[in-house]
């Protein structure tokens, strides 16, 4: 396992460090709103840090755990997942990007995770919050928006 972890963290910091290179001579920062470089500088940060973290974490760890395949109710788990996001991706256009997304954290937290109700959907609501707040309200990003305009 220890060799594997070396080898995914090695390829994403690799591939993090391509797109930072990449991107260099593309504007940050536009007129008002965010430039073509500032999605992919902070999505490969964001990758070199967890790479890094995973490079640490496998050089702390003991080795003696052999690497386990998941069983039958994890593969339904990482199934219904994939199903999900091809769910929403297939949702976006007909009922828009946040009650999409609503629809998948909720499928993630109650069906998948068998999370309780109520702080499902109170974690839904903060998530759709955040969402509408900081790519709607704050950077003026226009998202896919259903028939009753959300």
């Amino acid at each position: 396992m220890r060799v594997t972890n070396f080898i995914v963290a090695l390829a994403l910091f690799a591939l993090s460090a391509g797109v930072l290179l990449g991107t260099w001579d593309l504007p940050y920062w536009a007129d008002f709103a965010p430039g073509s470089a500032f999605a992919p500088f902070w999505v490969a940060t964001i990758g070199i840090i967890l790479a890094i973290a995973l490079f640490v974490a496998t050089l702390a760890e003991d080795g003696s755990e052999p690497h386990q395949f998941p069983d039958r109710r994890g593969i339904a788990r990482v199934t219904a997942l994939v199903a999900g996001l091809w769910l929403m991706v297939l949702l976006i256009p007909l009922i828009g990007f946040l009650s999409a997304s609503a629809l998948l954290c909720l499928l993630l937290l109650l069906g998948i995770e068998r999370r309780p109700v109520v702080p499902s959907l109170f974690a839904t609501a903060v998530v759709i919050s955040l969402v509408y707040g900081v790519f709607i309200a704050w950077l003026g990003i226009a998202l896919p928006a259903g028939p009753f305009g959300i």
